[in-house]
């Protein structure tokens, strides 16, 4: 942390004279009440609802949602193409199924809008389930902010921790908090990361996570063994952590409960204009297609949102070829490791790595992940790691290790890299130095873009696109934005120990229970009721089960959607996803009527597929 040389600069007092950081520290604001609102009456359901869960469960009552088809979905849009009834069409069309898109989506929906969400690939196939899985505000980020007196990402740090409260609540069975350590080899970084971390606490006022505190070189020595010699023991603050990728189709399923529709693996293909020879003429639809079938239809809708991501650039130019591209591509590479070099609950944080990043070692899925990079990057859609990111990040791991602790790329099990859609700044020599906070753009033919941001803030900043959009169009919602305490499928009747109950009601192994309970949550319910629970592939929890579940409910339609997406495995263990390639090529080909070709087809990619990830 280059926290360590400001403060000794004694800057940190006049930046306080500024009157940044304590006006931003300040609490008392609308927003925070509001916040500390929501969390009362979260609390205050909390205990009568824990009860009535599990005794549902007891009686057999699983809570089930009814999806619509794929098949369904693509009929409604066929009937409202053929009617060309104006009060049936759409109110907004988001196009890409990540985090935010869905976030949009979700948010549009519940407002009382009509809502058609269409993703070219598949929910989370981008950046959204390439991420460090952390649900934080960014202690790094705010290192920056005070290194720079920037106020703006100062009140980014804050409303990221604030968002990572909702997915931790909206999501409990895909999210939790998380400690991490920061290593101390020095007297004096003990008091500047002390201090650093407890400014970290001050930006979050609520009591549901843990503050920093200092932890001893006995404790510290535990839980990462091989640290190198010269330990004085360790900073521990807390953030939180996610399934990224089951968070982003779990969002995207709850806007389709709500109403919406959502299709995945099908693409825009371009715009329908009041004016069709004019590129600055309104737009009042969009035409996409079916990239099964082919099949094309137009889709009538007052207001078109691009959150693509990455790919903004190019949506923004299907719009007007003359536009100017205002993304900028940051790679972030991470690699996954075996499970001894990390506790399962709590993850390290190497502030100092040799080129000013820092490093986090993290458990998750019973792996270690370690990572990342921020280096500029080409846009493309399956980006993958080099050698050189890879040799990277186990150069830095070794910067900590003690003699004779050698961790190797034979231990490496996977490893991929995501794009993260930075918008381009003026002056900015690097993508780690750009501002991770979001923006809105509109174009004169009315397509709004929601460009930049992360994970964590997924749900304020789709909550600030459809606030522009209702503005925009004069739209009349009945409802104001409640996706601030909405649970998200799989929570609705979740209860922590439904892996218990599976274990005692349908025989389940623990390691499966466990799974299921960690990434379906109340659905754990429907898969076992399926009573296949045959594995996939030895020493992974992945059942036949579990499989048909989202293929069936799930909108799960190709072999890399599950390997990836649905499960983790593809993410977890390149050769153990490669040897599961057939098994699920033959549950697939049976359930979605494959003829012999397409599951050829289909194997094929997702051998392709999964070259990115190693």
């Amino acid at each position: 942390m280059g926290l360590l040389n400001f403060l000794s600069k004694r800057k940190l007092a006049s930046f306080v004279a500024l009157g940044v950081i304590l006006p931003s520290a300040v609490v008392t604001t609308t927003k925070v009440i509001q916040y500390n609102q929501y969390q009362k009456e979260k609390e205050e359901r909390l205990e009568a609802f824990e009860k009535e869960k599990e005794y549902n469960a007891l009686k057999g009552n699983y809570q089930k949602y009814e999806l619509p088809s794929r098949k369904q979905q693509f009929a409604k849009l066929e009937q409202l193409e053929k009617e060309r009834n104006q009060e049936e069409m759409f109110d907004l069309v988001v196009i890409g199924g990540g985090a935010t898109g869905t976030g949009v989506a979700l948010d549009a929906q519940t407002r009382g809008l009509k809502v058609a969400l269409f993703e070219q690939n598949d929910f989370s196939s981008g950046t959204s389930s390439r991420s460090t899985k952390l649900i934080h505000g960014g202690v790094r980020y705010l290192e920056q902010a005070i290194m720079n007196l920037d106020s703006s990402a100062l009140k980014l740090v804050q409303e990221a921790l604030l968002e990572r409260t909702n997915l931790l609540h909206n999501a409990p069975h895909l999210s939790r908090p998380l400690p991490i350590l920061i290593p101390i080899y020095s007297v004096i970084d003990l008091p500047k990361f002390w201090i650093g971390c407890k400014l970290y606490d001050s930006f979050y006022p609520f009591k549901d996570i843990p503050k920093s505190h200092y932890q001893n070189k006995e404790q510290t020595l535990i839980d990462f063994p091989y640290l190198k010699d010269g330990n004085l023991g360790s900073i521990v603050y807390y953030d939180g952590q996610h399934n990224d990728s089951r968070m982003n189709v779990s969002i995207a399923l709850t806007a389709a409960q709500k109403g919406s529709i959502v299709l995945n693996h099908t693409e825009v293909v371009g715009f329908i204009k009041k004016e069709n020879n004019d590129i600055h003429s309104p737009i009042t639809g969009v035409i996409v297609k079916d990239k099964f079938t082919g099949k094309v239809y137009n889709v009538a809708t007052t207001a078109v949102v691009n959150a693509t991501g990455p790919f903004s650039d190019k949506i923004r130019q299907l719009d007007n070829p003359h536009v100017k591209p205002i993304i900028s591509g940051s790679s972030g590479v991470h690699i996954v490791l075996p499970q001894n070099l990390c506790p399962p609950d709590k993850g390290f944080l190497n502030p100092k790595t040799k080129d000013g990043r820092v490093l986090f070692i993290l458990p998750w899925e019973g792996k270690t992940i370690a990572g990342t990079t921020d280096e500029p990057s080409k846009i493309i859609t399956d980006p993958k790691p080099t050698e050189k990111d890879i040799e990277f990040i186990l150069e830095t791991i070794a910067e900590f290790t003690k003699d004779g602790v050698v961790i190797g790329k034979d231990q490496v099990l996977s490893a991929w890299s995501g794009i993260r859609p930075l918008v381009q700044q003026s002056g900015v020599d690097s993508t780690s130095k750009i501002s991770r906070s979001h923006s809105i753009r509109e174009s004169p033919s009315g397509l709004i873009s929601i460009v930049g941001g992360k994970w964590t803030t997924y749900r304020s900043m789709a909550q600030d696109t459809v606030d522009t959009v209702v503005s925009k169009f004069s739209m009349f919602t009945p409802k104001e934005c409640v996706t601030r305490s909405l649970k998200l499928y799989g929570a609705d009747q979740y209860f922590p120990n439904i892996y218990i109950y599976l274990m005692n009601k349908f025989n389940y192994p623990k390691d499966i229970a466990i799974h299921l309970t960690n990434s379906f949550g109340d659905q754990s319910f429907q898969i076992a009721l399926k009573d296949n629970q045959t594995r996939i592939v030895k020493d992974y929890p992945y059942t036949v089960g579990e499989i048909l579940f989202t293929v069936e409910k799930e909108y799960a339609c190709t072999i890399e959607d599950v390997i990836a997406r649905r499960t983790r495995l593809a993410f977890l263990d390149y050769n153990k996803a490669k040897e599961a390639i057939p098994t699920i090529a033959d549950i697939m080909a049976k359930s979605l009527n494959w003829n012999d070709q397409e599951k050829e087809k289909q194997i094929k990619n997702a051998f392709e597929f999964l070259e990115t990830m190693h």
